[in-house]
């Protein structure tokens, strides 16, 4: 599929913006993501599938969540983590390096908590990204400046250290034609943390 010019929109203010600290993540990934009852939502790169849980009772039971991994064994915890909750409406997903496992036109919103700097193929991905969200629909990506402390993974690009710059992510993903919808340069998860909002288009 090929993909959009790239265009950024300033649909919000996009200086650095500051979350309450009163406000837990969870709260603030539902507002990122503009969730409503009935959406259906990816949690890519997944875990253990906290996220994807919470995800999961925020969109309702008319609503449900995919929750991608790569390895077998943290797509059983995430079966496991739904069956304890009690969630229903959660199905995991066997991703790839360069695939997210979802199939086109699937999500009204994507998470991609502390997920995106792993990527091994970032073009394929966000490919991959895209091919997954409905117009309109928007990417949540949490992420960190690149960490010298943490340790390398094999594969994945070079940038200093262990994360990305918020600028190269925002660079990446507008090249790819997702729009800019906001930016939170503090964000309450790791330190250092931010996140940015964008939209597939449409």
């Amino acid at each position: 599929m090929v993909l959009a010019a790239p265009r950024v929109v300033f649909v919000a203010a996009l200086a650095a913006l500051t979350l309450p600290d009163e406000r837990t993540e969870s709260a603030a990934i539902a507002e990122a993501l503009a969730l409503r009852a009935g959406q259906s939502v990816a949690d890519v790169g997944a875990g253990d599938g906290d996220y994807s849980v919470d995800l999961a009772s925020r969109v309702g039971s008319t609503g449900h969540v995919y929750a991608t991994e790569v390895d077998e064994s943290k797509i059983e915890k995430i079966r496991a983590r739904a069956q304890a909750a009690g969630i229903q409406n959660v199905t995991a997903v066997r991703g790839e390096q360069q695939e997210t496992g979802l199939a086109a036109g699937c999500c009204d919103g994507i998470l991609l908590r502390l997920v995106y700097h792993h990527f091994t193929d970032p073009s394929a991905m966000r490919r991959s990204l895209w091919n997954a969200l409905r117009s309109g629909g928007r990417i949540a990506v949490i992420d960190v400046p690149p960490q010298k402390s943490w340790r390398r993974i094999e594969g994945v690009p070079d940038r200093g250290g262990h994360g990305i710059e918020v600028d190269e992510l925002v660079g990446d993903m507008t090249k790819s034609g997702f729009e800019l919808v906001e930016r939170h340069d503090s964000w309450p998860a790791e330190d250092d943390a931010y996140c940015v909002v964008f939209r597939r288009p449409g």
